[in-house]
């Protein structure tokens, strides 16, 4: 008997300790409530817009601005009606389809069973255009070439985002720029685009593996980063500002905006134009980057992926 009361002390002990250690912070909270364990890393590519001066209006949600042109549209009343998780959800895998068809070595597969977002995949296919997607991977369809005296220059690396994609699946460096500033790959333009596809197909298989969790567990530790990004921007000065748009470049679906827009304006090969399909897929994908940016009210960050869009 004195035996199983000296336990129960020691239970209670612990108890009282435990209530003590003060309050539970959200992170804390996030892993009792997420399979941590399960859940992968999905490394985020370290983008940097470093350099790049925001003519915007200081004003937080500018819709549109007049001294640069540069306008978010607006979006259908169907996509504002989303949750966040859907949203995120639709966004991420919008860019993973549309980044496959610049994979390399990766065979990008398709997505058909998604139990948590079952019901949103199925309404989003309705809207993609027959054949969209199908059949536009051409391993040759996309050359990358870079100017090997600029690699110094900030700016010249902000306007192409797949320069800083990285060479490692778990690990944010080394980056395809780190590389290229490190050996003589500079003047072989071979063994640039080599690179470049590396990473991509690196990325996609990461994304594919994000896609796959939130189709399993309906969340993600990129989507935690996400919604902690809606609660900074919601009680902060959130201004068009280089530190800011990189806080947004931070989360994988504004990094992802930066990566498919540079990659979409690179020409393709007259061996195969795949800017015949362009429009029609970009009518189901950007709408959902357009209410991301709306619903955070940094429709300024547009600015920046117009400097990648035009950047030489």
């Amino acid at each position: 008997m004195k035996k199983n009361t000296c336990v129960l002390m020691t239970l209670a002990f612990s108890a009282v300790l435990s209530s003590c250690a003060g309050p539970e912070s959200y992170h804390d909270k996030m892993a009792r409530y997420s399979p941590q364990p399960t859940i992968g890393k999905n490394t985020v590519p370290q983008i940097d817009a470093q350099g790049f001066q925001f003519k915007a209006s200081s004003k937080r949600s500018p819709a549109s601005n007049e001294s640069t042109g540069t306008s978010v549209e607006k979006t259908s009343s169907e996509e504002a009606t989303l949750s966040n998780k859907k949203l995120y959800f639709l966004t991420l895998f919008g860019q993973y389809e549309s980044m496959k068809k610049y994979a390399q070595s990766f065979e990008a597969p398709n997505v058909n069973i998604c139990p948590h977002f079952h019901t949103s995949l199925l309404e989003h296919k309705s809207r993609k255009p027959a054949g969209a997607f199908s059949n536009v991977v051409n391993k040759d369809a996309k050359k990358f070439s870079y100017d090997s005296k600029r690699f110094n220059d900030p700016q010249y690396v902000a306007g192409r985002p797949e320069l800083s994609l990285p060479l490692s699946k778990d690990e944010v460096t080394p980056k395809v720029i780190d590389i290229f500033r490190s050996e003589k790959v500079a003047n072989n333009d071979s063994k640039m685009n080599e690179m470049v596809h590396q990473a991509i197909d690196i990325h996609l298989a990461n994304t594919y593996s994000e896609i796959r969790e939130l189709c399993e567990f309906g969340v993600s530790n990129n989507y935690y980063i996400y919604e902690n990004l809606i609660t900074h921007i919601k009680n902060s000065e959130f201004k068009p500002a280089e530190k800011n748009m990189n806080t947004l470049l931070k989360t994988t679906i504004f990094s992802n905006i930066a990566l498919v827009t540079s990659l979409d304006k690179i020409q393709a090969t007259p061996m195969r134009s795949i800017a015949s399909v362009e429009p029609k897929a970009k009518e189901f994908s950007a709408p959902y980057a357009n209410e991301v940016m709306s619903r955070l009210s940094v429709e300024w960050a547009k600015e920046y992926f117009d400097h990648i869009k035009t950047s030489k």
